[in-house]
């Protein structure tokens, strides 16, 4: 006679060893992470450019002035008032000394409307949330790159951790991307593209995501399909490998992609 007691018991054994081992795929963990980073950057680049819109009222010449997003928010958030942007509180912040006066002359002349002292407030809390947000964006980053050294050691070798997260991201999963030929690989963040080429004919596109990759960006443009096909092969090597936990030949893939590209420089 079955013991339904026991099946029931096996069942729920299995259930939860499988979802032991859900949980413990790591690269799924690497796409959720990508695409949070990615939520992140959207959020904070919108933030950021209703934040300047709004301070410019206050002191207009400082964006002009000074390009960089992190800089522009460390100045407001610790500075606060125009009167308070001295040479040398500004220089403790961007270390330019040049910069650091135009700044200051700019805030002592400034062509800024007065704002009460409670709306000015609301604007510097704001300021300080999206540098918070900018600085999770770096431990987000931080923590995928450790996660690619555990789960895909060889594909960060060879396009390296920011690269390789994204191509897993895209794929949906480590196995995924191993399954994918070569050329798949070599398109993969370059969807549109795909698509524009399908239904109105325009030209394929030559690499998607890899095109971030250094010698590949800075590539003459009649050598980057043969060098795209080229880390897109080495990228799907690598994958397989970490797939199958194989051995690590990351450096060496590495090292032979880049004499590969080289000799296609050379040609």
């Amino acid at each position: 006679m079955v013991d339904y007691g026991d099946v029931r018991e096996k069942a729920m054994k299995d259930t939860r060893e499988k979802m032991r081992v859900r949980k413990g795929e790591k690269d799924k963990l690497i796409v959720y992470l990508v695409k949070l980073m990615d939520g992140v950057d959207e959020a904070s680049n919108i933030l950021l450019d209703r934040f300047k819109d709004s301070y410019s009222l206050y002191f207009p010449e400082l964006s002009n002035l000074v390009s960089g997003s992190d800089d522009y928010l460390r100045l407001v958030s610790s500075l606060k008032n125009r009167e308070s942007f001295t040479r040398e509180r500004v220089q403790e912040i961007l270390e330019d000394e040049a910069k650091s006066s135009r700044v200051a002359e700019a805030s002592s002349s400034s062509t800024g409307a007065d704002i009460d002292e409670e709306s000015l407030g609301l604007l510097l809390e704001l300021s300080e949330s999206i540098l918070n947000m900018r600085e999770r964006r770096r431990s987000l980053e931080e923590r995928i790159g450790s996660l690619m050294e555990e789960v895909a050691p060889n594909l960060r070798a060879v396009v390296g951790g920011s690269i390789g997260a994204r191509l897993i991201a895209e794929a949906g999963s480590l196995e995924k991307l191993m399954k994918f030929p070569a050329s798949t690989v070599q398109v993969l963040g370059a969807e549109k593209a795909l698509f524009a080429h399908l239904s109105k004919g325009v030209n394929p596109p030559k690499h998607g995501i890899i095109f971030q990759f250094p010698m590949l960006r800075r590539s003459p443009l009649d050598k980057r399909g043969k060098i795209a096909r080229r880390i897109a092969a080495n990228a799907s090597i690598a994958s397989r490998i970490d797939y199958f936990k194989g051995s690590y030949s990351g450096d060496e893939l590495r090292k032979q992609l880049e004499e590969d590209i080289e000799k296609i420089l050379e040609e």
